[in-house]
Parts: structure tokens; C-alpha cells; sequence
């Protein structure tokens, strides 16, 4: 996943234009989140802690031949061989000096030129306890992919940070060609990944799912509302076969605030995000 992400300020009554130094604040949204992940031990405790809960279920995962994580998974899929899907971005590769740079070089917001510029310097540093928990996976004959919304034109920068991080990459058969599934590689393969996680599930049974946004589980560009409540029907599941990983900056959750449309300005943005905030 990649964006913007929020620092609230002022707080206007719904309908009322926003003040000039809450407007000024949108251009910096995200200075706290980013922040937080690079400096707090908080984020570091947060990540070593989901995936260590991730350590403690594979055991079962494993044994389990009725056990899947993905909702795209169904018939006879206890003989398949075991995988696990993880997101990239801010799940394993930490992606903050990247947020720093869209506010200390722009106005605060996500610009392709500096995210290309970031992914092809090909220093992302691995999200704490990810690399650890993934390897062991890996030796265990547990085949990682990573279905990421990087783009195809950022697949060799990516496999080569992964590498150099010591994440495991590798071939695989079946017509997928490597565990490395990006954005656009085929044209059905979106920024949807329910797609790729079908294509995994016919060939593989899928132990966990790994990831920093709900689409990183099931489809979720769908109101706040229906967010909440498709995530209660397999509330079960987290900290067990979904792990979710801790990422102020940017994400899904944010897009539904201002219902998904990065058109908006970024004081419109603001204003949104002001107006529905719960004060009781």
C-alpha cells in the first residue's frame, strides 16, 4: 500500500468552512504518523507482537488440513501445499523515509515521481519481526508470495530489496512463474487483489493472510459502514490466519473517510475527515 495519511488539527462543526491554519495543517498530513513509525517503540512493539502472534498460529495452521485464511479458497484443498500471503509495503518492507520525503520535499501528500524515486533506491528496511517469522515459515516448506500493489515497473527493484533484506523469493510453477505477484503483471491482476489471492487458492492452501489494509484481506473500497461489518463476520480470524500489521500513514481507512476520492483537495480532505470525527 502506498498514500497519504492525517494530522487533525482544529475542529469545525460540520458544515463550516475550515480555518486558515487547519487548511495550511492538510498540506502536512501524516507528520505525526510518520513519526511515530520511524521513532516510538510503540510501532516496533506493535510489529514484533503481530508477528509473533503469526509464529504461534502457524503451528496449528499447518496440522489443520481444513485450515485457510482466504476467502477466496473452497472444495478439496487440505492435500494443496502450504503458503502464506503478505502485502509488501509497510507489511514487510518499512516505507517511511518515503512519507517523510512527501513532506519534507512536496506539500505532504503522495506523488508517483517521489515514490519511484524512493522504491528504486531499493533501501526499504524489513518491518520488525517480518523477515524473521517468514524465513522460519520458509524453511518449514511454506511457500511465501507477495502480492503487493507495487506496479510491474517496480518488480526488479523490489525483488532486489526483498533479496537484499533476506526475505525469500524464488520460482514457482503452476503458470504463476514467481512468488512476487505485482499490480498490472497480468491485466486481470488490479489493485483488487482478491484476483491473485483466487489464482494462489486454486494451487495452494493459504495458512495466513499478511497485510497493513483490509484489501490485504477481502475487497474493502466499500463505505465505513460495510467495512466494519464484513470484518465482524470473521472477527476470529485476526491475530490468528489474518495478521494485520500497524500503519498510520496511509491506507484504505483513510481513503473511506472522503469516500475514496483522491480528487479532493487537501483542505476538502480535511474538512471531511473533521466532520466525522465521533465526539461522544
Amino acid at each position: 500500500m502506498f498514500g497519504f495519511a492525517l494530522l487533525c488539527v482544529t475542529w469545525k462543526a460540520p458544515g463550516q468552512a475550515l480555518p486558515a491554519r487547519a487548511a495550511a495543517a492538510a498540506a502536512m498530513d501524516g507528520l505525526n504518523a510518520t513519526a511515530w513509525v520511524q521513532s516510538s517503540v510503540e510501532y516496533r512493539a506493535s510489529a514484533l507482537q503481530a508477528w509473533r502472534l503469526a509464529a504461534v498460529s502457524l503451528p496449528r495452521a499447518l496440522k489443520d488440513k481444513k485450515w485457510t485464511a482466504a476467502l477466496e479458497q473452497s472444495g478439496k484443498f487440505g492435500k494443496l501445499p502450504p503458503a502464506i500471503i503478505v502485502d509488501i509495503d509497510e507489511t514487510v518492507l518499512d516505507n517511511s523515509p518515503g512519507q517523510a520525503r512527501f513532506l519534507l520535499e512536496g506539500n505532504g501528500r503522495y506523488t508517483r515521481d517521489v515514490w519511484m524515486r524512493w522504491t528504486a533506491e531499493r533501501r526499504s528496511r524489513a518491518v520488525p519481526g517480518a523477515k524473521e517469522f517468514l524465513q522460519a515459515a520458509n524453511a518449514k516448506g511454506v511457500t511465501v508470495f507477495y502480492v503487493t500493489n507495487r506496479g510491474v515497473h517496480e518488480e526488479a527493484d523490489t525483488r532486489a530489496n526483498l533479496e537484499t533484506e533476506g526475505f525469500p523469493v524464488k520460482a514457482v510453477a503452476g503458470g504463476i512463474g514467481d512468488t512476487l505477484l505485482m499490480a498490472g503483471e497480468k491485466p486481470e491482476w488490479t489493485s483488487d487483489k482478491s484476483v491473485r489471492r483466487a489464482l494462489l487458492a486454486k494451487q495452494y492452501r493459504i495458512l495466513m493472510l499478511c497485510g497493513d489494509d483490509l484489501n490485504d484481506f477481502f475487497a474493502a473500497r466499500i463505505p465505513l459502514e460495510q467495512r466494519a461489518a464484513k470484518a465482524r463476520e470473521h472477527e476470529s480470524w485476526w491475530g490468528d490466519r489474518w495478521i494485520m500489521l500497524p500503519n498510520p500513514m496511509y491506507g484504505s481507512w483513510e481513503d473511506a473517510l472522503f469516500g475514496f476520492d483522491r480528487t479532493l483537495d487537501p483542505a476538502t480532505v480535511q474538512r471531511k475527515k473533521l466532520e466525522g470525527l465521533h465526539r461522544d
